[in-house]
C-alpha cells in the first residue's frame, strides 16, 4: 500500500488530529440516527391517539346530526326523508364500531364514563333497531319518535364525556411515551459517553503498544546484524571444516582400499587357525573403519554443497530386490524376519539416484535388524498418496524402540541414546542424517514414531517423477514384471475349490493363504501383507463384496490391496455393484490359469500375458530368485461319440485332469458323487425332506464343483436348483430330484467313456 501512512514517524498532533476524526465519524451518525428515532417516535404516537380522538368526537358529532334529523321529522312529519333518516342513523351506528374497534382502545375502556356510555349506546341501539327497520311507519309513529328523542338527549353528555376521556388518555399517552424517549435518549447518549471513553482508552493503549513495538523493533534489527555477521562467520568456517574433511575422507580412502585389497589376498593364502582368527579380526575393524570413512565423506560432502544426485532412469523395482538380496543375509544371521512388500502399483521406471536410494534403504533396514534382537523387519515400498510423483518407504521392526527424548534427538550428529547398546552394536550415529538429508534433497523426508519395548517404524518420502523405461532396459522391464511371485490371500468357503486353488495357484509359482470366509480375510489382511486378494462372491457371513467395503475401510496400505472376485454371474448386475464397492478385476467360475493370469495383468502385478502360458517364469521378489515354469496343459484325445456336448465340457476336465495329481482328482471326484456324503447325494436328500435352506447351501456348492470340472449338465440342474429355493412361492417338486439325478448318471456314465477312450 503506497499511500499508507506511517504510523512510526507520526506525532502526537497527528494522533490527536485522527482520534478526533475518528470519533466525530462514529458519534455523528450514532446522535443522528438517534434523532430520527425520536422523531419517528413522536409521529407513530400522535397518529394513534388522533385516532382516538377522532373516533371519539366523530361518535358525539354524529349522535348531534341524528338528534337534529329526529327534531326535524317530529316538527314536520309530512317533508321529511324517512331514508335519510334511516341513513343518518346507520352513520351513526358505524361510528359506533369504529370507536369499540379501534386498535388502542385500551387507552380508556377501563373508565367509568366508557362503561356507562358502552351500557347507553347498548340500550339505545336495542331501542332503535327494530323502529327504524321500517322508517316510514316510525314518522307516522309519534311516540317513537318521542321516545327515540328522549334516548339521544340521554346519551348526548355521556358521549361528550367520553370524548373529553379519549383527550385525556391521549394525553397520559403522550406524557408516558415523551418520558421513554427521554428516558432512551438519556441511555443511548450514556452509552455513547461510555463508547467514547473506551475508545479513548484503546487508543491510547494501542499508542503506547505501537511505541514499544518500534522500540523492540529497533532493538530486533541491531540483533539481527550482529546474527547475520555471525553466521556469516561461523559458515565460512564450517565450509572450511567441511572442506578439509572431504579432502581427508578421500586421501585416507584411496590407501584404505589397498589395505582391504591386501587383506582379502591374505585370506587366499594358506594360515594356521589362529592366524586366520587375526584376519577376520582384522578384516571387521577394516570394514567398521570403512564405513566410519564413507559416512564422514558424505556429511562433509553434503557441508559444503559438493554433492550432486546422479539422477537417471531406474527401475525401482530392481533396486527394491537388490536391497532385500543383501538385507536378507544380515537378517537371517541374526535370526529375524526380513519381509519386503513391494506395492503393485509402484511406478516401473522413475527418475532417481539409484545408489543414494539404496543407500537409504541400506541405512533404515541396517538399523532395524542392530536394534532388532528378535522378531521381524518389514518393508513397504508404496506410493505416496499425499503427491502426485511421491514414493513412501516404511520400515518397521519389532525391535528395542526409542523414548520420546530418543526419538527427538534421533537426527543429532553423532547422538548416543544408549552408550552401552552403541558399543556392542556398532555405528557413527551418522547414518539417520546422512539418509534424512538425502530424502530431503530428494523433496521428501524421513519421520519417526517409536515405542520402548515394542519397536520402531520409519518412513521416508520420495518426490521421484515417473518416467519411460530406456530403450536398452525395455526387454528387463517386460521380464520383471512378468516374473514376479505374488503374495495371494484366497477367501472361498468351499473345500474342494480351495483344494483347487492352492494346486493353481502353487503351478502359477505363487504363495497363497487360504480362509473360508470374509471376515477371516479381514483378520489376516490386519496381520500380514499381501499382494492380491482372490474373493469368492457367495460366502458365510461376509460375501465376496461385503469382504471388498470392509477392505476399502481399513486404514494403510491394506485398504489398497488389488481385489479381485472370483464369480459366475459377473455378466449381470453383479458387475456394476462389484465396481461401485471397489472390486479391481473379475475372472468367471471355472477359474482358470489363462484367466486369473489376465486378471492378474489387469490389476498391474504382472506382465501382460502371451497368448500362450507355456516357458513363463515366475520371480520371487526376494532373493535367492527360485525359477518354476508354468507347465502346458496335457492334450487330450477327443472324446468319442457317445459323449454328449451338453453333459461334460471335455476342454474344461482335460485342463483339470492336466493340472492335478490323479489321487487329488479322485478324491475330487467323490466329493461329487460317492454316496451318501457326495455333494450331489447330499442335495437329492435335500430336496427329498423338503429343507428348502440346505437345498440353496448344496445347489450352490455343487454348481461351483461342477463348474470347476466341467460338468455342464449338473451346473445347469444345481443352478436351477439354487434359483427355485430362493423363492418361497416356488414349489420343490420331485421331479427336480429325477432331473438332478438323470444328470448325475449322465455325468458318471460320461466320465466313464471319457476315462476309457483316454486309456486307449
Amino acid at each position: 500500500m503506497p499511500f499508507a501512512p506511517n504510523l512510526a514517524k507520526w506525532e502526537r498532533r497527528h494522533w490527536v488530529v485522527a482520534i478526533s476524526a475518528f470519533l466525530v465519524i462514529t458519534l455523528t451518525p450514532l446522535g443522528w440516527i438517534q434523532w430520527r428515532q425520536v422523531r419517528l417516535l413522536d409521529t407513530m404516537s400522535s397518529n394513534q391517539v388522533d385516532a382516538i380522538m377522532w373516533q371519539a368526537y366523530q361518535l358525539e358529532r354524529e349522535l348531534s346530526r341524528l338528534d337534529q334529523a329526529l327534531h326535524r321529522a317530529q316538527e314536520k312529519p309530512a317533508a321529511a326523508d324517512p331514508w335519510a333518516l334511516l341513513e343518518r342513523y346507520e352513520v351513526f351506528l358505524s361510528r359506533i364500531d369504529l370507536l369499540t374497534k379501534i386498535p388502542r382502545r385500551d387507552l380508556f375502556d377501563q373508565s367509568e364514563t366508557y362503561s356507562k356510555a358502552e351500557k347507553q349506546l347498548a340500550q339505545f341501539t336495542a331501542i332503535a333497531d327494530p323502529l327504524f327497520a321500517q322508517p316510514e311507519a316510525l314518522l307516522r309513529q309519534p311516540l317513537s319518535m318521542d321516545i327515540l328523542d328522549s334516548q339521544t338527549e340521554l346519551l348526548s353528555p355521556l358521549l361528550a364525556e367520553l370524548t373529553r376521556e379519549a383527550n385525556r388518555a391521549v394525553a397520559q399517552f403522550l406524557d408516558e411515551r415523551n418520558r421513554q424517549i427521554e428516558q432512551q435518549s438519556r441511555l443511548v447518549i450514556g452509552l455513547a459517553a461510555a463508547q467514547a471513553l473506551v475508545m479513548l482508552l484503546f487508543v491510547g493503549l494501542l499508542i503506547r503498544h505501537i511505541r514499544k513495538q518500534q522500540r523492540q523493533y529497533q532493538r530486533l534489527q541491531k540483533l539481527s546484524r550482529e546474527l547475520g555477521e555471525a553466521r556469516d562467520q561461523a559458515e565460512a568456517a564450517n565450509h572450511g571444516k567441511s572442506v578439509f574433511l572431504a579432502n581427508m575422507s578421500h586421501e585416507i580412502r584411496t590407501p584404505f582400499q589397498g589395505l582391504m585389497g591386501m587383506l582379502n589376498l591374505l585370506g587366499e593364502a594358506q594360515l594356521t587357525a589362529v592366524q586366520r582368527d587375526y584376519l577376520q579380526t582384522a578384516r571387521d575393524s577394516a570394514q567398521h573403519l570403512l564405513g566410519v570413512i564413507n559416512d564422514i565423506l558424505d556429511v562433509s560432502t553434503m557441508e559444503s554443497g559438493t554433492l550432486k544426485l546422479s539422477e537417471a532412469p531406474t527401475h525401482l523395482r530392481t533396486v527394491v530386490q537388490e536391497v532385500e538380496n543383501l538385507m536378507q543375509v544380515a537378517a537371517v544371521d541374526k535370526g529375524l524376519t526380513l519381509n519386503l512388500y513391494a506395492a503393485a502399483d509402484l511406478p516401473e521406471w522413475v527418475v532417481a539416484d539409484a545408489t543414494r536410494v539404496r543407500q537409504i534403504m541400506f541405512n533404515l533396514i541396517n538399523n532395524a535388524i542392530k536394534f532388532t534382537p528378535e522378531g521381524s523387519v518389514m518393508v513397504e515400498v508404496a506410493r505416496n498418496h499425499g503427491s502426485s510423483a511421491g514414493l513412501a518407504i516404511t520400515v518397521r521392526d519389532t525391535g528395542v524402540g526409542m523414548d520420546a527424548n530418543t526419538v527427538a534427538n534421533l537426527f543429532t550428529r553423532f547422538y548416543q541414546a544408549d552408550n552401552s547398546l552403541r558399543r556392542r552394536i556398532g555405528g557413527t550415529g551418522l547414518g539417520l542424517e546422512i539418509s534424512r538429508n538425502l530424502a530431503r534433497m530428494m523433496g521428501g523426508d524421513i519421520q519417526v514414531s517409536s515405542q520402548p519395548g515394542v519397536g520402531s517404524v520409519f518412513t521416508v518420502t520420495l518426490q521421484l517423477a515417473e518416467t519411460t523405461a530406456p530403450e536398452a532396459s525395455s526387454s528387463l522391464s517386460g521380464e520383471l514384471g512378468g516374473s514376479r511371485r505374488l503374495r495371494v490371500l484366497v477367501a472361498e468357503d468351499h473345500p474342494i475349490n480351495l483344494k483347487y486353488m492352492a494346486i493353481l495357484l502353487e503351478k502359477m509359482g505363487h504363495d497363497a493363504v487360504f480362509c473360508e470366509n470374509g471376515q477371516e480375510a479381514l483378520q489376516l489382511l490386519a496381520r500380514d501383507t499381501y499382494d492380491v486378494v482372490l474373493l469368492d462372491y457367495h460366502m458365510p457371513i461376509l460375501d465376496g463384496l461385503a469382504t471388498t467395503e470392509a477392505i476399502r475401510r481399513l486404514e494403510g496400505p491394506a485398504s489398497q490391496v488389488k481385489v479381485i472376485l472370483v464369480t459366475a454371474d459377473v455378466v449381470n448386475d453383479t458387475r456394476k455393484r462389484a465396481m461401485e464397492v471397489g472390486i479391481d478385476e473379475f475372472t468367471s467360475k471355472p477359474l482358470q490359469m489363462d484367466d486369473l493370469q489376465r486378471a492378474l495383468s489387469r490389476c498391474g502385478l504382472l506382465a501382460a500375458p502371451e497368448d500362450s502360458l507355456e516357458g513363463v517364469s515366475v520371480n520371487r521378489l526376494s532373493g535367492p530368485f527360485p525359477f518354476s515354469a508354468f507347465e502346458p496343459p496335457v492334450q487330450l484325445p477327443a472324446p468319442p461319440e457317445p459323449v454328449a456336448p451338453a453333459v461334460i465340457d471335455t476342454e474344461a476336465y482335460a485342463e483339470i485332469m492336466a493340472m492335478m495329481p490323479e489321487d487329488a482328482l479322485g478324491e475330487l471326484l467323490r466329493t461329487v458323487f460317492e454316496p451318501p456324503e457326495g455333494t450331489a447325494h447330499v442335495l437329492l436328500q435335500a430336496l427329498s425332506d423338503g429343507d428348502r435352506e440346505a437345498v440353496h447351501y448344496n445347489a450352490h456348492k455343487l454348481k461351483g464343483t461342477c463348474m470347476l470340472m466341467g460338468f455342464k449338465a449338473m451346473v445347469n440342474s444345481a443352478a436351477m436348483l439354487e434359483t427355485l429355493s430362493q423363492d418361497p412361492q416356488q414349489p420343490l417338486h420331485i421331479s427336480l430330484g429325477a432331473q438332478l439325478q438323470r444328470d448325475l448318471d449322465e455325468t458318471q456314465a460320461a466320465l466313464a467313456s471319457l476315462s476309457g477312450a483316454t486309456a486307449h
